[in-house]
């Protein structure tokens, strides 16, 4: 599934072909304070993602202070997950993304659906894919390095 969320922050969650799973990865890590902040991508400073705390397991997404997203993290054999939630026409989708922090920088990668075989019935089926690929190097894909504001 294809979206288009906000045009100009095309470089994150935008026509994106990462992951998306009726089903979330569980929600059971506690906030990250070095992901909160604003985020851009190094050449417009007019683009930029917003993430703040949303509760002690959620954030809360503002692409340039307009579209607003739910997410939360969640940690895969030593890899972080960022599960964001759309919902389009009342039905929710988790869309899945690999998150790196160095320093100042946030790597963010898609995480590639081109890996799944068939559609998940179940979180579990979604937990068994993240076991089973997480370390194929192709798991992670795009990568874009977004700088702390």
């Amino acid at each position: 599934m294809k979206k288009i969320i906000l045009r100009p922050l095309i470089f994150l969650i935008i026509i994106s072909c990462t992951l998306e799973s009726k089903f979330g990865l569980p929600n059971d890590e506690n906030i990250n304070p070095e992901l909160i902040g604003i985020w851009f991508d190094g050449k417009n400073h007019n683009e930029y993602v917003k993430i703040e705390k949303s509760g002690e397991k959620r954030y809360k997404l503002s692409l340039n202070d307009s579209t607003k997203l739910v997410s939360y993290s969640s940690k895969v054999k030593g890899f972080t997950i960022l599960n964001v939630i759309t919902n389009y026409k009342g039905k929710n989708t988790n869309s899945f993304y690999g998150i790196e922090f160095k320093k100042d920088t946030l790597k963010f990668s898609e995480v590639n659906n081109n890996l799944r075989k068939t559609d998940f019935n179940s979180q579990s089926e979604l937990i068994d894919f993240f076991n089973e690929n997480i370390n194929n190097q192709e798991f992670f894909i795009n990568p874009v390095n977004l700088i702390r504001k």
